[in-house]
């Protein structure tokens, strides 16, 4: 990236950038490239063709060709610039942590409705809800921004996971007190730090469901770099689907619901693990129409 004869504005290591990324199989060369340099100019990306023809100080060029460096190695952008938009929201990331995906939205957004619907009938009334694998905390903040009077539990195994889930937490405490929502953050495995009595109305989660098997064939972005434990659902992809069914509807009221994110060719295979006191509301589809929400509740 040194050169004696062109100066180094925006849009020339834009373009550059871009080319170099396309040879390296870069998927998004020119999004990536424009989020990166973006990142080091601390501006937006409208801002960075609005100031084309600007170059670089010394300082800057060194930065962004660190960040190509090890873009071209794999590490996923979001990790670069140590966060990710969701939702409506920007949150921090960092290795240790899964990087929230847009599909994990159609969750929120089916999680949302179910949420208005029971508070439509129980008026005045707190909605309580537990997560089950929070991560970067994604999924609770985004419910906090959309909805209010509601009260989460939200739990991950992972200490790395947790620390980054506060720092959002904090960065999003305004979704909190004012809208009447409160979220809280637990270390533990899945169900096992619940009393037997607790209960809630509604239970949420993106379980890990990618099969063992197929973990070595992700691409290397995730495969080397986002933590294994947020996606390895075991041989068949189905170990925590079969734990929450076995011990988290019993923590749901009588007629509590019960949203999952799935992988798009898992609905047989959890529709096979389904107990008698769970039945199936409706199967939700993301934006490429693939299944992605199981949405059940639990029968009386």
């Amino acid at each position: 990236m040194v050169s004696t004869v062109q100066e180094w504005t925006v849009l020339t290591i834009v373009k550059w950038t871009e080319q170099y990324f396309k040879k390296h199989y870069i998927e998004s060369p020119r999004l990536d490239a424009e989020m990166l340099l973006a990142f080091v100019c601390q501006c937006s990306r409208i801002d960075l063709y609005l100031d084309y023809d600007k170059p670089l100080r010394a300082e800057e060029r060194e930065q962004f060709r660190e960040l190509v460096k090890k873009r071209v190695q794999g590490m996923p952008v979001a990790y670069l610039m140590g966060e990710k938009g969701f939702w409506n929201l920007d949150l921090f990331v960092e290795r240790g942590v899964l990087i929230p995906r847009p599909d994990t939205e159609t969750l929120v957004e089916k999680s949302c409705d179910a949420i208005q619907k029971w508070q439509k009938l129980h008026l005045k009334k707190t909605c309580s809800i537990l997560e089950i694998g929070t991560g970067t905390g994604a999924i609770p903040l985004a419910l906090c921004s959309s909805l209010q009077n509601i009260c989460c539990i939200s739990v991950d195994v992972s200490e790395d996971a947790l620390k980054i889930a506060s720092k959002n937490l904090r960065r999003h405490s305004n979704l909190l007190n004012p809208r009447f929502n409160s979220l809280k953050l637990i270390q533990g495995n899945q169900f096992q730090m619940l009393s037997r009595s607790a209960e809630f109305d509604f239970i949420i989660s993106n379980p890990p469901y990618i099969p063992t098997g197929q973990i070595a064939l992700l691409q290397k972005e995730i495969l080397f770099y986002e933590p294994k434990q947020a996606l390895d659902g075991g041989e068949d992809g189905l170990d925590f689907y079969r734990n929450i069914f076995l011990n988290g509807v019993k923590h749901l009221k009588v007629n509590g619901e019960l949203l999952l994110e799935i992988g798009y060719d898992q609905v047989q295979g959890i529709q096979a693990l389904l107990p008698d006191s769970m039945e199936l509301i409706c199967i939700a589809e993301d934006l490429q129409s693939h299944p992605r929400v199981w949405h059940g509740n639990r029968l009386g």
